[in-house]
């Protein structure tokens, strides 16, 4: 894994609102880390440009072109950008938290809204709330309240031996050690370890390893990868195996996901 270049929150987080809704632009260099930290207010989290992650306590992120995080005010978060990454985010007033979702998640990004936030990116930080601009965000707000939420979240384990599981397999998704295999390495039983993954993630370790290496394919196509390339780092044995499981689990097969990405 490279040596991540750690930088600081943006000085507009840490400063108090002073409008309903504020937009903060940056780019942040591939291999770099917002270091965390959390907001009085909600935000959305999205890259124009480039793949994030967004990691929580309890779960860690994906945030390709096509998505964005939902993080609610008081969630302790850090950003790690996977390749260069235009940044934009939405501080929004907790009197809008009524129209918003209830919990942190995935919002799918459509071509509409696209269009919207790389325009939100021009207003200036002293609009006026009845002005033009204003009535752009609240669209934006409109339309990030319809978002339908993606299923691309992977809930964090604390334990320390799923932890070092999760690490292992990251690192090398061609890794199928079975749990019992895990077993032998982290120094527990297949049923502990069984027990523990669906007491701190809410899923079966099947479940929870397919939830991984969907965020692992999608982080891949998204940096451009190619699906024989993509397939043969997940330790499929061939890319149809890999396009079957991709296209059960998100609708889309790989080759679609990838051009949508890049129309």
């Amino acid at each position: 894994m490279p040596n991540l270049k750690e930088i600081t929150p943006s000085s507009e987080s840490e400063q108090l609102l002073n409008k309903a809704i504020t937009v903060v632009s940056r780019a942040i260099a591939i291999n770099s880390i917002v270091s965390k930290h959390s907001h009085d207010w909600g935000q959305f989290v999205y890259a124009c440009k480039g793949v994030l992650v967004v990691s929580t306590p309890v779960h860690r992120y994906i945030v390709p072109p096509e998505q964005g995080v939902w993080l609610l005010p008081g969630v302790a978060h850090e950003v790690t950008a996977l390749s260069d990454v235009q940044l934009t985010s939405f501080y929004f007033d907790n009197s809008f938290l009524t129209v918003l979702p209830v919990e942190c998640c995935v919002l799918k990004v459509n071509e509409f809204l696209k269009a919207l936030i790389k325009e939100a990116n021009n207003i200036e930080k002293d609009y006026q709330w009845n002005s033009t601009d204003g009535r752009l965000l609240r669209l934006i707000l409109d339309k990030l309240s319809q978002a339908p939420s993606e299923i691309a979240q992977l809930p964090y384990p604390k334990d320390a031996r799923l932890l070092a599981i999760f690490f292992e397999i990251n690192n090398s998704p061609e890794n199928k050690n079975t749990l019992a295999q895990w077993g032998n390495i982290v120094g527990a039983s297949a049923r502990t370890l069984s027990r523990l993954f669906k007491k701190e993630t809410g899923m079966k370790y099947s479940e929870w390893r397919q939830r991984l290496t969907i965020q692992i394919a999608i982080t891949q196509l998204s940096l451009g990868k190619s699906v024989h390339s993509v397939s043969l780092h997940l330790g499929y044995e061939s890319p149809s195996s890999f396009i079957y499981m991709f296209k059960k689990v998100l609708g889309v097969t790989p080759s679609c996901y990838r051009e949508k990405r890049n129309n």
